[in-house]
């Protein structure tokens, strides 16, 4: 199936670009991990992502797949993103502990710290989140979000990162160039690997 086109999300489209997230992360191993309660997490979702999301910068792409926008959306990092000091997660931290108290940081925030520990320190395209709505998966609309900013990878010889928070969408990532390098293993929790994509030079 051809890909199909994308576009950047204007703020207006934000709240659908949630909602999609919000839908397709509901079985993620990891957003489950983070949220165990399967009553409050569509709401833990929604909250998680709008306050991502708002945080924005200048480093932040979010693309939408175009005839889709509904349907799909993908968060990117650009490689001038400055991990050291990264304040994208406070606004969701800040509004996850309202909902679940502080000691929901220390049972399973912290528990996420290897992961964010193991992003190379090379500079590279970070994949944050991308999801479809279930009922429109199959129409490669996760295809062209990754091959838009894979082949600018590839045009400007610059490497990409993600971490899979489901194992089931490696094939996916591998079809696009990326490579297991690593895995995590939360504590009481799911297996994440991490995934690496070197630029294709001609």
């Amino acid at each position: 199936m051809e890909s199909a086109q994308t576009c950047v999300a204007d703020p207006k489209q934000y709240p659908d670009a949630v909602a999609s997230l919000t839908e397709a992360f509901l079985e993620d191993p990891v957003l489950s991990y983070l949220f165990e309660d399967e009553e409050y997490r569509p709401l833990l979702l929604s909250a998680f992502f709008a306050n991502r999301l708002a945080s924005r910068t200048e480093t932040d792409l979010l693309l939408l797949p175009s005839g889709y926008e509904k349907s799909a959306a993908a968060l990117w990092e650009s490689p001038e993103k400055d991990s050291e000091n990264d304040s994208s997660y406070s606004g969701v931290i800040a509004a996850v502990v309202t909902v679940l108290g502080e000691q929901w940081i220390s049972d399973r925030l912290v528990n996420l710290g290897p992961l964010f520990e193991a992003k190379p320190e090379t500079k590279h395209w970070y994949l944050a989140f991308i999801g479809t709505r279930p009922e429109a998966r199959g129409k490669g609309l996760a295809s062209a979000l990754i091959a838009e900013i894979t082949e600018t990878c590839d045009k400007d010889k610059i490497p990409a990162y993600l971490e899979s928070s489901n194992p089931e969408n490696v094939a996916l990532y591998e079809k696009h160039g990326f490579k297991v390098i690593g895995e995590i293993t939360l504590k009481n929790g799911p297996i994440v690997p991490l995934m690496w994509r070197d630029p294709l030079f001609e």
